[in-house]
């Protein structure tokens, strides 16, 4: 069976740089068979965190809204693919927006020392790649971060990470054939 292959877009501007460099990921995870999906963040009713303190087992949150897209890709995806512009230094509002409402992604348990950790809840383990695209910032530690932060969450195994610096330089980074090249590969070797 073939894997199914989900890319994610947290930029607002379609046909853009990180959505471009999304696009040829999947590209390249079709080119050896995957079936893939892509879902723009900016295109889906999120309402943020309202922080119930109370848990909403069986399901991830009590608000139904565009989440549900969101959460049906992490149950059955194989692989994620989360593309995002920087913004100051990290990533985009809906990128964040994503990650606030994923929190019950995680169940809290005591260990035997009786200390606290959080598990996830998400049954099935994926891969995941990630795309961040900058223009004149240099720095994506913030943003990897909060991703290596949310892929355990979401019981992601980041594979690998696609770092973009100056993608405005010229004719932008969603024409620059080395990207496209990189990022095309980075599908093929997620969609086998």
């Amino acid at each position: 069976m073939s894997p199914k292959v989900v890319g994610i877009v947290g930029s607002p501007r379609k046909g853009m740089n990180t959505d471009t460099l999304v696009t040829e990921v999947l590209r390249g995870a079709q080119s050896v068979g995957a079936g893939t999906e892509k879902i723009y963040l900016n295109d889906l009713e999120i309402k943020p965190c309202q922080a119930c303190d109370k848990s909403p087992v069986p399901d991830y949150c009590f608000y139904k809204d565009g989440m549900e897209t969101i959460y049906q890709a992490v149950e059955t995806a194989d692989v994620l693919v989360i593309g995002t512009p920087a913004y100051y230094d990290s990533i985009s509002a809906q990128l964040k927006l994503l990650i606030d409402r994923s929190n019950c992604l995680t169940e809290m348990i005591t260990l035997e020392d009786d200390k606290v950790a959080f598990r996830s809840r998400v049954g099935k383990r994926k891969k995941g790649v990630f795309i961040w695209v900058a223009d004149f910032s240099r720095n994506p530690e913030h943003a990897q971060a909060m991703m290596k932060l949310w892929c355990k969450d979401a019981n992601v195994d980041l594979a690998d990470t696609l770092v973009v610096t100056d993608s405005d330089r010229g004719e932008g980074a969603r024409k620059r054939n080395d990207l496209l090249r990189r990022a095309f590969q980075l599908g093929v070797s997620v969609g086998q």
